[in-house]
């Protein structure tokens, strides 16, 4: 085998921390006896890496490293210096951000091959620590870094040479909170793993040669040979006729143009992908609301699904509000119930920042198929409802946090009632106006 195995695996650590960690700048001090001066080395390297909540997002790794290019058989190379940084992008940032992360640190493990004279070394997998980098608040393009030492290696047969970085894999990732806590970015766990898969083609951070470390001995010089005599110059030949000219061949006729072709309709262009799609996120809601002019509260259940934009932090979901029922009391003494159904109308929309403050805006028919007082029906049917659509705004109580969920507060304004029955006016007048409050909470599904 060209390398010893147990200092090629020594000497990868290294690699793999650069593989796995991105931007890299090193400088080393060379100064074993028989092997050639550090020559700088580099390699730029493109992953897609699946990291929570942001799903797919991209990191570049930019590796170098000052490598001898020549090395002698049986020497042991110098031990050489790497300093490793993972450029991640705002987006990243943002969704870090969101869930209250402040620092990022974990461990990675990279997949390094060392092609020797004696045949390739693959398959290696080598892990190393990802020191904490600082998130950046606003958001924005953010480094992690890590630095290793190469040990020496020795090569026991001459010939080419190479190091290649096949694939990473970041591993027992934490994200900590401004009070160094684990943020849990996978439920119950404190720490997150993403698979990388390498996006750019080249792989070689350096090539190198083994050469014998005995050079070999100079050819003796051949003596001189005797200059030989000069000969005699030759008699110049008497010079021949001229030729005849040719007559000249007559010119072909041209050929007639062929007809020019039908240009190709142009093929319409592809529909880009979007490089930063939104988020789904999905909730199931509980909570419930009261009624300010009947005096009395109904449940709430049901759940929401959002796409949200991690560029402009904002969302739009589908809401969905489970048939509920209520008891009232009228004019403070008259017991009442109602059933009561929800109509959206379009999509609900919002913003949520990386402070956890989110927003909401539903807008919804209330919808109420019967109406009873002391049990007696005095009004609804399938189409008495709000005349008009009620808005309803919420914020958040407290942080919100998209991996979990949060509670949500607000007040809105029921419409006036239409299409209730013969008593539309008065269970109207008992039932609508301002001053109507709204709580929820909303937990993450999954």
């Amino acid at each position: 085998m060209g390398i010893q195995r147990k200092r090629t695996k020594g000497a990868l650590s290294t690699l793999a921390v650069t593989a796995a960690i991105g931007v890299v700048t090193t400088t080393v001090s060379v100064t074993a006896v028989g092997t050639a001066a550090a020559v700088p080395a580099k390699l730029v390297q493109d992953y897609s890496c699946v990291f929570p909540l942001i799903n797919a997002d991209p990191i570049k790794i930019t590796i170098t490293a000052d490598i001898p290019d020549e090395i002698q058989k049986g020497q042991a190379t110098p031990a050489f210096a790497i300093e490793a940084n993972t450029l991640v992008s705002s987006r990243a940032a943002q969704g870090l951000g969101l869930v209250g992360a402040k620092t990022l640190e974990g461990k990675a493990t990279a997949d390094v091959t060392v092609n020797t004279p004696s045949g390739p070394l693959s398959g290696i997998k080598v892990e190393n620590d990802v020191a904490k980098g600082n998130i950046p608040s606003p958001p924005a393009d953010f480094t992690v870094v890590a630095k290793g030492n190469a040990p020496s290696l020795t090569f026991d047969k001459t010939g080419d040479g190479s190091i290649d970085v096949n694939n990473i894999s970041l591993h027992d990732m934490i994200a900590r909170d401004a009070n160094g806590k684990p943020v849990q970015l996978v439920t119950g766990k404190d720490t997150f793993d993403a698979a990388c898969t390498l996006t750019s083609t080249d792989k070689t951070l350096h090539r190198f040669k083994v050469v014998d470390n005995n050079p070999t001995n100079p050819t003796n010089p051949t003596s001189p040979t005797n200059p030989t005599s000069p000969t005699n110059p030759t008699d110049p030949t008497n010079p021949t006729n001229p030729t005849s000219p040719t007559n000249p061949t007559n010119p072909t006729n041209p050929t007639s143009p062929t007809n020019p072709t039908n240009p190709t309709n142009p093929t319409s262009p592809t529909n880009p992908t979007n490089p930063n799609p939104p988020i789904h996120l999905s909730y199931g809601l509980t909570g419930s609301s009261t009624i300010k002019a009947a005096n009395g509260t109904a449940a709430l259940a049901g759940g929401i699904e959002a796409d949200f934009d991690l560029a402009s932090g904002t969302y739009n979901a589908d809401l969905t509000l489970n048939p509920t029922s209520g008891k009232f009391s009228i004019l403070g003494f008259l017991p009442a119930t109602a059933k009561i159904e929800f109509q959206q109308v379009g999509r609900t929309n919002g913003t949520l920042n990386t402070a956890g403050d989110l927003t909401a805006k539903s807008g919804m028919y209330v919808k109420l198929p019967e109406i009873a007082v002391f049990g007696i029906p005095l009004g609804g049917g399938a189409d008495c409802k709000s005349g008009t659509p009620a808005d309803v705004n919420l914020t958040s109580d407290g942080r919100f946090d998209p991996l979990g969920g949060g509670k949500l507060k607000g007040t809105y304004t029921l419409p006036p009632l239409k299409s209730c029955g013969a008593f539309n006016d008065i269970l109207s007048a008992f039932t609508s106006g301002p001053g109507n409050t709204i709580t929820m909470t909303l937990a993450k599904k999954g």
